[in-house]
């Protein structure tokens, strides 16, 4: 995993790790079995009010996030989101869009609170492992 300054960075790499635990370290497309996995942002990451909310991703082999032009987060959007709704439900989403469109500002003091209920999370499930 790369390194990233700061405790914004820390916090991306938490949030990342943390995705992928969630999903059991597999790309949550069904029947995907590529495991060079990536923690895809449903609303942007420049969104502050759900950049580290880990509701607000998916684990997501490389192919599923970025690369494939028949069915990807990034090169087929409309179809990915329709997937999605389907997938978490729309009221799962409907929360993620009321959230995304908050505004949000966390002091550093938030941020290093964050980062540690993050972590404890991460070990909670490493040690489940």
């Amino acid at each position: 995993m790369k390194k990233k300054k700061g405790v914004d960075g820390k916090l991306d790499l938490a949030w990342s790790k943390l995705v992928k635990l969630k999903a059991g370290m597999k790309c949550e497309i069904p029947n995907c079995r590529k495991t060079t996995l990536n923690s895809h942002h449903i609303y942007s990451r420049s969104k502050k009010s759900t950049r580290w909310e880990t509701m607000n991703g998916i684990c997501l082999c490389v192919g599923h996030h970025t690369f494939s032009s028949k069915f990807s987060a990034h090169k087929t959007p409309l179809e990915f989101t329709d997937w999605l709704r389907a997938y978490k439900g729309s009221d799962y989403m409907e929360l993620r869009t009321i959230k995304a469109h908050q505004t949000s500002k966390l002091h550093p003091f938030e941020k290093e609170l964050l980062l540690q209920e993050l972590n404890k999370e991460i070990k909670k499930l490493e040690d489940e492992i």
